[in-house]
């Protein structure tokens, strides 16, 4: 069995793997040998085997002495050092690890976060169902690395989440010797090259990427790879101007976000361009003038969500190109400009994809948490477009100074492992881009979840309608509702509606951010009423009160299907975890956005005349917005895959210039 091994360190060196793309070929052997190699261990059951193995020594240690359990903990670290990690190490340092979390943190890992663990050291993604113990689960695998002499990174998808585990995992990790360094957001460089020297490294997956872009930027754009560790041994000083000191293990929390849902916009390191009156003119000029056009006359707004001038439009802009001069002359130029102008009225909207913040700045939305992202903005003008339309001072475009999608940075990690609840409808593209397996992880106790009901009504303002009174219901027996809604807007639009009926709710949006952890743990209180954007409130617990778990536990109720199904699956298996009851319902309307976005007007008239058919309308219309749903998924695939393939070509074509990434 192979598992993490360790790799050359060098003193303030960079250490990285060099990634070989794989060819239509060798991605299907690669997919037949993952096949098989799954097939074979569920037949064979080694990880069960091992599992059962781990515990057992592990109750066998609890009768040692706190000193007798330490000089063992010192000699199996000292053996690990010398040796690489095979069967028999593996069980005698889990079970070490496992029996100083009892005495540590009073809880010792149970069999399946046992073998979400051995999977993590095998560099694979496990599969483990919300509540089930993600967080305990990766200390057994990130210890191990730790104590092998490995620097690991361990990588969540915001500040609290990261805080959160580490603080909670410290005392374990301080019980067996190893030293923790937590990366956050307003941290000096200072602070977090320490905290990237530590054993173990807790950071958030955007802070991690762009340290490493800084790093880059600090080697001067000038030095090659290897120019670069040549100059590192010569001259000690260069590596006081880095921070990272290599990508050797990483787990990463909530994979399939990151992998997956966060892959398709790279992340770029950016500076003030010049920003005169001329410029600022001529983006108002444009909103000016894209305000005039007319939707289906002027311009569409394709399946892909961009906007194309029909030629009508393109006569328009040549026609008025004489009045304004200059660039506006250009037609390559003038078009860019409009669409961009047309994206920031008609694609982006307030309080969907961006909320304007107390001190009247342009905050983006993210599309798969519902939560704001500071210090992001969109280039090309579009963010100060959106500015101007919203009557506000405009700030200044950024220019690139670095920039890296998620595929290729992570794919840097000699071993690259994760967690997560939804993994397996992506599979294949965490396996072709990553290099990845998914594991399923069996659950501890059986789910009790159950879905109850699918309602399609014809417009939004019947959903709503149907929504209130059916927690209207729900509230009259006490049980608490979780309700996922899809953006900002359609939060308050509910939170008014049910205001309206005398149900008192909580909503969690954007605007909330700050207070996320605490409004989502109290939706499992008796008579709780939550509301929450996408996936809002991901990876803290809901824990029901004895009066919740009574009467059914927490029921989740889906108001819009999300851009993916992981995400739906995310969204209601908040509901009946570690064996709690629960059930979950969806409540969709043919008005809902994910139509409207794939179909096209006269079709989707259609289609929805003929799915509003009497008693078929509730699995016509499901039917129908599952179809938007998986068309939605293809794209954004495509994005992906585009995107992976256009940083790899931008690569290659600066190696052939004799450069390399890093100039």
């Amino acid at each position: 069995m192979k598992y993490v091994t360790k790799q050359p360190l060098l003193s303030g060196g960079v250490i990285e793997r060099n990634i070989i793309e794989l060819n239509a070929f060798d991605k299907t052997v690669f997919s037949v040998i993952s096949t098989c190699k799954n097939f074979f261990s569920k037949i064979v059951s080694h990880d069960k085997y091992l599992t059962k193995k781990i515990i057992l020594r592990s109750e066998a240690l609890a009768l040692l002495s706190d000193d007798e359990l330490y000089q063992l903990l010192k000699k199996q670290r000292q053996w690990l050092c010398c040796h690489s990690l095979d069967d028999h190490a593996l069980i005698e340092t889990f079970s070490l690890i496992r029996e100083v979390s009892g005495r540590t943190l009073n809880m010792r890992h149970h069999h399946t976060q046992v073998r979400a663990a051995i999977a993590l050291l095998r560099g694979e993604i496990a599969e483990m169902a919300t509540g089930e113990g993600k967080t305990l689960a990766a200390t057994l695998a990130a210890s191990t690395a730790a104590l092998m002499g490995i620097p690991v990174h361990v990588v969540s998808v915001n500040d609290y989440l990261t805080e959160r585990d580490a603080q909670e995992m410290l005392v374990l990790y301080e019980g067996l010797g190893l030293s923790v360094g937590i990366v956050k957001h307003d941290m000096e460089m200072s602070e977090r090259r320490e905290a990237y020297y530590c054993d173990i490294t807790y950071c958030s997956n955007k802070e991690l990427v762009f340290d490493y872009l800084k790093d880059r930027i600090a080697r001067n754009n000038k030095l090659t790879n290897p120019a670069f560790q040549c100059e590192l041994t010569t001259d000690p000083d260069v590596a006081e101007r880095l921070m990272q000191r290599g990508y050797h293990f990483a787990i990463i929390d909530e994979a399939d976000s990151i992998f997956v849902d966060e892959a398709r916009t790279p992340l770029i390191i950016s500076g003030e361009e010049k920003f005169g009156d001329a410029e600022e003119k001529l983006l108002r000029t444009a909103m000016i003038i894209a305000d005039e056009l007319t939707i289906e006359m002027h311009f569409i707004i394709n399946e892909q969500g961009g906007v194309q001038l029909t030629p009508q439009g393109e006569k328009h802009l040549s026609e008025g190109s004489t009045t304004y001069g200059g660039l506006w002359r250009s037609r390559e130029y003038r078009e860019s400009l409009i669409s961009q102008a047309l994206t920031a009225y008609h694609k982006y909207h307030l309080n969907k994809h961006y909320i304007i913040n107390e001190d009247n700045e342009v905050q983006i939305v993210d599309a798969y948490t519902g939560r704001v992202t500071p210090g992001r903005s969109w280039g090309q003008g579009l963010h100060q477009m959106i500015e101007i339309k919203e009557g506000l001072e405009l700030t200044k475009p950024r220019e690139t100074k670095a920039e890296i999608s998620y595929q290729n940075f992570f794919r840097k990690y000699f071993t690259l492992s994760g967690m997560t609840g939804t993994c397996f409808e992506v599979k294949k593209e965490l396996r072709d881009v990553f290099r990845v397996d998914c594991s399923a992880i069996p659950l501890l106790k059986k789910s009790q979840r159950c879905r109850l009901k699918i309602n399609v009504d014809l417009t939004l303002t019947d959903k709503v309608k149907s929504i209130t009174s059916y927690i209207q219901t729900l509230h009259e027996t006490g049980v608490p509702v979780l309700v996922g809604t899809a953006t900002v807007s359609a939060s308050e639009a509910l939170e008014k509606s049910f205001l309206s009926a005398g149900l008192p709710c909580q909503v969690l949006n954007a605007k909330q951010d700050k207070e996320e952890a605490n409004i989502i743990a109290q939706a499992g209180q008796y008579k709780a009423i939550t509301i929450a954007t996408g996936i809002a409130g991901r990876g803290t617990d809901i824990k029901l009160s004895p009066e919740a778990k009574k009467i059914g536990g927490l029921h989740v109720i889906i108001t819009e299907l999300q851009d993916s199904s992981r995400i739906d699956r995310q969204f209601y298996g908040r509901s009946a975890r570690q064996g709690d009851p629960g059930n979950y319902s969806l409540m969709l309307s043919l008005e809902d956005d994910i139509l409207m976005r794939v179909i096209q007007p006269s079709l989707r008239r259609m289609l929805v005349t003929f799915a509003s058919v009497g008693l078929w309308r509730n699995k016509l219309g499901y039917s129908l917005l599952r179809m938007c749903q998986y068309r939605l998924e293809k794209l954004h695939y495509k994005q992906r895959i585009q995107l992976l393939n256009s940083d790899i070509k931008r690569q290659r074509m600066l190696s052939f210039s004799g450069k390399s990434e890093y100039d």
